[in-house]
């Protein structure tokens, strides 16, 4: 039997779920661990769990997928800069994303982005809008009226600090969805979950998240935030109709690292890995079936998104401005 049939049933598992199967890691021989700084559901989780199997099949080794989430994707991209530079660690992470948590915080962090050794890029993506489709509204301009009308109050964003954050009041100041509470949750799974529930209104998901339950009927996405084309919502309208381009904050790599002095040897083996997979004909199906996008660029592409990125965000963003308007409505 092949590792990745034997693990079937434990790819939707979560990390402690996995965590107590320690003591079966023998029958897999050695084992790394693959670091998600979101919860599960969410498209960063999503992109790994269809992944995974497949490169443990190429590197001959068990994968554990640890989802860390917290303080918009800090907490677990914090945990991994601790972790042994052995080549048993790696992670991802959502560029420029985590720059933009990082910057928020960056004098209470003792680590850099910088500070991280690159892998390779699997994927891109984006945010889009959406709303429980119990509300029965299913456009841009439909939602800004229910927020004008109050009969939408709430509205859901992944993570204080983070760049939904900041979209939350971009689009409340600059593009008419005038929310009065906002809310804030641990990664795309959670808004999902919310949203659906209707707890929160309405919120921004990634174009990964977002693909089953709007074609399930349980969402309505009403607005592309990037200025790129989701095969998954092939027809859905632009932000970019309603203002400025919003893509420098709202379309993603996902940025495979390391921590710290992993050799290049030990990174160059996940990579062929990750290589596997993501060229893989069975990744290939996943793609046509949900609209995501993979890709695969190596370590010197990867080390691209760890050099750069937090001058480009503070030459686009007034993150002073950023910080009163979260204090002001605390």
């Amino acid at each position: 039997m092949r590792r990745r049939d034997a693990l079937k049933g434990i790819g939707a598992a979560s990390a402690v779920s996995i965590t107590g199967l320690a003591g079966c890691t023998d029958l897999f021989g050695s084992s790394k661990t693959w670091m998600i700084p979101w919860s599960e559901g969410g498209g960063t989780d999503q992109y790994a769990r269809q992944l995974y199997p497949l490169a443990e099949e190429e590197l001959d080794e068990s994968i554990q997928i640890d989802n860390r989430p917290g303080a918009g994707s800090l907490s677990g991209i914090q945990w991994m800069h601790t972790q042994d530079g052995d080549g048993s660690v790696f992670g991802t992470v959502n560029t420029p994303s985590w720059q933009f948590g990082w910057i928020q915080e960056r004098d209470e962090r003792d680590w850099d982005p910088a500070d991280f050794e690159p892998i390779a890029v699997t994927g891109t993506f984006g945010y889009v809008l959406v709303v429980d489709s119990d509300t029965g509204i299913e456009t841009f301009s439909g939602l800004q009226d229910a927020y004008e009308d109050g009969e939408l109050e709430n509205f859901a964003y992944q993570g204080a600090g983070h760049d939904t954050h900041l979209l939350s009041y971009i689009l409340r100041d600059d593009y008419d969805v005038d929310w009065e509470n906002n809310v804030p949750y641990d990664g795309g799974g959670e808004v999902q979950e919310n949203v659906i529930s209707g707890e929160a209104d309405a919120g921004i998901l990634t174009n990964t998240s977002a693909a089953d339950p709007v074609a399930d009927g349980d969402l309505n996405a009403v607005v592309n935030l990037t200025d790129s084309d989701f095969d998954a919502f092939p027809d859905l309208e632009k932000i970019s109709n309603h203002g400025d381009d919003l893509s420098y904050i709202s379309e993603f790599r996902l940025t495979q690292v390391a921590p710290p002095d992993t050799p290049r040897e030990e990174r160059e083996q996940i990579a062929e890995a990750l290589e596997y997979a993501a060229t893989h004909e069975e990744t290939e199906e996943w793609e046509e079936d949900t609209g995501n996008k993979v890709v695969f660029e190596d370590i010197d592409e990867a080390a691209n998104d760890l050099d750069g990125v937090v001058d480009t965000l503070e030459d686009n963003v007034d993150f002073e401005e950023f910080e009163q308007r979260v204090e002001e409505d605390e």
